[in-house]
């Protein structure tokens, strides 16, 4: 079980708006070499999870300004930073990882001060993983969305989870794209907006072209926005040029 390395106690009441503290950094700690997939470059990757938190005057059972979350040695965050979203709207954020068990492979994971919320399920395998695109609430219907591709060098399928504040559901899927080549230290692509709905930004499953994904009331419709050049061809796309 993930051991959470700080003593405080839930207050009971958690419902309250000022009863916790809320989330306004974080970052990845403990370094491990543990897993030998190395598929963003090197092979090193994270044992524990930094939550640098604000004061919260009004937590009183919560003296503390940080939280950190440290894995199991069966598992490692196979990512290259956490991502910081409010997903539940609720005015406190959470946090979005790449979490990878040494034989199961890697799940998306949201976090937030008390520990895992929401997870989805582990890509069945070692030297499985995922690369998230981004948040939005991609089919407006005022849940908050997480993108990303499953297997980018392998299956590269765009998959879509709704977040409703308890746990992740799969909305919609897509095979044929993609948003990582091995051993790159960077993920390409993102959300844009630019008129007037999300998309998901990707180089189609070849890398030949830019495509932007968006979600509609009858499933998920594909821009191609021009042949993929390099990162320059993304930037531009984000921007909406």
């Amino acid at each position: 079980m993930i051991r959470l390395l700080l003593a405080f106690l839930v207050l009971a009441t958690m419902g309250s708006a000022q009863s916790r503290p809320n989330i306004l950094d974080a970052s990845f700690g403990d370094p491990t070499d543990r897993y030998d997939h190395g598929i963003l470059g090197d092979a090193i990757e994270y044992g524990s999870l930094y939550l640098a938190l604000d004061k919260c005057p009004e937590c009183a059972l919560l003296t503390h300004d940080s939280v950190v979350i440290t894995l199991p040695l069966n598992r490692v965050f196979e990512d290259l930073e956490p991502r910081i979203a409010d997903l539940d709207k609720d005015g406190f954020n959470e946090v979005i990882v790449v979490e990878t068990d040494l034989r199961l492979g890697a799940q998306l994971a949201v976090y937030g001060v008390e520990g895992k919320i929401a997870e989805s399920p582990f890509l069945g395998q070692p030297h499985r993983w995922l690369a998230p695109i981004g948040v939005a609430d991609f089919n407006r219907d005022g849940l908050m969305d997480i993108a990303y591709i499953e297997k980018p060098h392998l299956t590269k399928i765009l998959k879509i989870w709704s977040f409703d504040g308890r746990e992740l559901r799969l909305v919609a899927e897509a095979s044929g794209l993609t948003n990582h080549r091995i051993g790159e230290d960077f993920i390409s692509g993102g959300v844009r907006t630019c008129r007037g709905y999300p998309e998901m930004i990707t180089a189609s499953g070849d890398w030949r072209y830019v495509v932007a994904t968006r979600m509609t009331e009858g499933g998920l419709t594909f821009d191609t926005l021009g042949p993929f050049t390099g990162p320059e061809s993304f930037e531009a796309a984000l921007k909406c040029q």
